[in-house]
């Protein structure tokens, strides 16, 4: 029997594993990682190393969506990767909004700050997304069972991102036209959903499917699948 390929799903910020409910790819086997709580000053590189110690698998791809795409290519730095599948996400420094550097300087270590951060994402989220009654649901329950210091620590890491290397694997990287955390201006080297944003991976999931599909395919006779 033919082992399936085996991609490992990284959500975005303060989101868990129920982000990818919808997707469904055929012959692959998809596995999570949900976000573990930051140590204290802990850098994003030592943070995927830990985060990484939960893949049980030698041959394995990783999925990333948002911060969780940045975390994809940090485990790729030190675990052999077949594949990243990165969506709507950032690759390097250059492709970080600029506004990013400033965010750093906000208080979000206060836990009131940060609190009030998160009721204005699920406030204003029907107004810069294209999310269904459900996907609005799901995302204000999963950003609040999020904690204030992996919110604040996500958003200092994300500020504070260095990375400025050629990713050391095959990548495919999925990108909305109307993403307005990270615009496509900024972003090179991706395919692009026309009018997506930056939850496509929920709010299109069967189109989001349907190209991971298809580039498995391609893929196939680079890595192991």
């Amino acid at each position: 029997m033919i082992k399936k390929p085996i991609i490992y799903c990284i959500p975005g910020l303060g989101l868990d594993h129920r982000l990818f409910g919808k997707l469904s790819i055929s012959g692959v086997e998809l596995k999570f990682l949900d976000y573990i709580e930051p140590s204290h000053n802990e850098s994003i590189t030592d943070y995927a190393k830990r985060l990484s110690k939960k893949i049980e698998d030698s041959n394995f791809s990783i999925m990333g969506m948002s911060l969780g795409g940045i975390l994809a290519i940090e485990i790729s730095r030190i675990k052999k990767v077949e594949s990243l599948f990165l969506i709507s996400t950032v690759k390097n420094k250059s492709e970080v909004p600029s506004i990013f550097k400033y965010m750093d300087m906000l208080p979000t270590k206060n836990k009131t700050a940060s609190k009030l951060a998160i009721d204005a994402s699920v406030a204003f989220k029907p107004y810069y997304d294209k999310s269904d009654a459900a996907g609005n649901k799901l995302f204000d329950s999963m950003i609040r069972s999020a904690s204030v210091e992996l919110l604040a620590w996500g958003v200092q890491q994300l500020s504070n991102w260095s990375y400025k290397e050629e990713l050391n694997c095959p990548f495919y990287h999925l990108h909305g036209t109307a993403d307005l955390i990270f615009p496509i201006k900024n972003i090179d080297k991706a395919e692009t959903i026309k009018g997506a944003t930056h939850y496509m991976l929920y709010n299109n999931a069967k189109d989001v499917s349907k190209r991971i599909e298809a580039r498995i395919k391609i893929l196939a006779p680079i890595v192991s699948f």
